[in-house]
């Protein structure tokens, strides 16, 4: 079997933000970023995303190295990872181009009390998971499904939440050369008590740092679960 795994990668600005102060669609990272991040997503069973992310941007990331893709073939899986989007909104527009993207999509959403609209699969997409009430069991019925390596996009309350729950292994981050105030970090600001929960002696171990060009810096940390 193979081991779970969570990886999150985003690029930052070097003031930690991932958006622009007014929010919306915010693309950072250059050609160098795109690589490592569909190098991640080539790695990965299923990309995870948050709704809000997915109204912002109205698409996901995909693979479009033609050596990745080759790669995935030739390992016996699907060309691309499933999308998988966490919300509880299921009126997403159908002419974004998230729907006319060549991969799986799946929506994860909490049970619904109506049993009429918790057998109803929304227009567009292909499963629907209940979430559980830890992401920690969410995660262990997508292993039961085949996906064990994931790839988190975000947002901030999404990601905030796996490191509530202490669930990301790895953070691949790339440092891009802006600087863009305003409160948009990847780690939402309304969490006020991370540092206690985390409050270990290195608790990430740093397992790779290098230059993608365009004066972006790669970081790769690893979450130490022996401190």
């Amino acid at each position: 079997m193979k081991e779970k795994w969570v990886k999150l990668v985003l690029a930052s600005s070097i003031d930690g933000r991932i958006a622009y102060p007014e929010g919306g669609k915010t693309q950072l990272g250059q050609s160098g970023d795109r690589l490592v991040l569909e190098e991640s997503l080539a790695w990965s069973d299923g990309i995870l995303m948050g709704g809000q992310t997915l109204r912002d941007h109205q698409s996901i990331c995909v693979i479009k190295n033609k050596n990745l893709l080759k790669q995935r073939t030739l390992e016996g899986k699907n060309e691309q990872p499933i999308a998988l989007i966490a919300s509880n909104q299921i009126d997403f527009p159908a002419n974004w181009l998230f729907f006319r993207q060549p991969l799986q999509k799946w929506l994860i959403q909490k049970k619904c009390q109506d049993k009429r609209n918790e057998i109803t699969l929304p227009n567009g997409f292909d499963e629907k998971i209940n979430l559980k009430h830890t992401w920690r069991d969410s995660l262990d019925d997508l292993y039961k499904k085949g996906i064990a390596k994931v790839v988190l996009l975000g947002g901030a309350n999404l990601i905030s939440a796996f490191l509530l729950e202490d669930l990301i292994d790895e953070l691949q981050i790339t440092i891009t050369p802006d600087l863009l105030g305003g409160g948009y970090c990847w780690v939402s600001s309304e969490l006020r008590n991370l540092n206690t929960i985390m409050n270990k002696k290195n608790n990430w171990i740093l397992k790779e740092s290098k230059k993608l060009g365009n004066n972006e810096l790669l970081i790769r940390y690893f979450r130490n679960n022996l401190s």
